[in-house]
């Protein structure tokens, strides 16, 4: 246990949180046909994170390590996750959430906002929703480049703390959001160029996945502008417009409720308290020393 400690705090996240997703399906494993391929799979991502940890650093282990293993422990807890949501939790609240946007807007913004609708508003929107996902691996390079190893494992545990946060909300609190629960009563949205076929691939790359509450988009992009902003003013600076477009992007074109999004900046102060906390402490532990080693 001390030696599990001991890992960097990314690798620590990781491992508990395939484990914990191995024991859920253990005791859904009634509701959940084939729980056995989920649990094998949750259980070797924790132990395959725990080996990958013990290996001795190369340049290709290293790439594995930090940004490959990763990326891929995102995509298969994201993919998995939509899977299981339905089957162990199949209360839907997007009425309860379109009734607490009326009750804090006073109206449906998604609805309101077909009166300012036009394609070049639409095509900025959609182009901004994209940013979230070049933003994480931006600030990635941008460290490594800097060759500060302390401030990528710190941002790399943050943002995986945020994701599986977020993951954990979309099975406690699971909503398709509003481009599926409002589709007959909403006007098609259409841009210039790209934003249709944009929307399309999002679309066919998510699928149909209980993933609005709290808006992942919104909680991801703020922590790494946060730590853009303690690491490069200059890279803060570029995305905050963009950042901000794709904010109002989210309900814009419908993927998420205004309650999504105020869900997505409680989950970025929580994620950056908890984590910088816990991540200083385990500095303190280890010494900063320990990516140099």
């Amino acid at each position: 246990m001390m030696s599990f400690f001991k890992l960097p705090p990314a690798f620590q996240i990781n491992t508990i949180f395939f484990a914990g997703m191995a024991f859920l399906v253990m005791i859904f494993s009634s509701k959940v046909p084939s729980w056995t391929n989920f649990f094998v799979l949750y259980a070797s991502m924790a132990v395959g994170q725990v080996f990958l940890s013990k290996i001795p650093n190369t340049p290709f282990i290293s790439f594995i390590k930090n940004i490959y293993f990763p990326t891929f422990s995102v995509l298969v807890a994201f993919d998995t996750i939509g899977e299981l949501v339905p089957l162990i939790n199949p209360g839907d609240i997007d009425h309860i959430l379109l009734e607490l946007d009326y009750k804090i807007l006073g109206f449906y913004p998604y609805l309101s906002l077909q009166q300012i609708q036009s394609p070049i508003i639409t095509e900025i929107m959609q182009m901004s929703y994209c940013v979230y996902y070049i933003m994480p691996f931006t600030i990635g390079i941008y460290l490594l480049i800097k060759k500060d190893k302390t401030e990528f494992h710190r941002a790399l545990f943050l943002l995986l703390l945020c994701y599986y946060l977020s993951y954990i909300g979309y099975i406690l609190f699971p909503a398709l959001g509003p481009r599926f629960i409002l589709a007959d009563g909403l006007k098609p949205l259409k841009g210039l160029l790209f934003a249709e076929n944009i929307n399309s691939f999002l679309n066919y790359l998510e699928g149909i996945k209980r993933d609005a509450f709290p808006s992942g988009h919104v909680a991801i992009s703020l922590v790494v502008l946060h730590i853009m902003w303690k690491n490069s003013k200059k890279l803060f600076y570029i995305f905050l417009l963009p950042v901000t477009l794709l904010i109002a992007s989210t309900v814009y074109c419908r993927y998420h409720y205004f309650v999504d999004v105020l869900g997505g900046f409680a989950l970025t102060v929580v994620t950056l308290l908890i984590g910088n906390l816990y991540y200083n402490f385990w500095l303190v532990k280890n010494g900063s020393s320990f990516f140099k080693r």
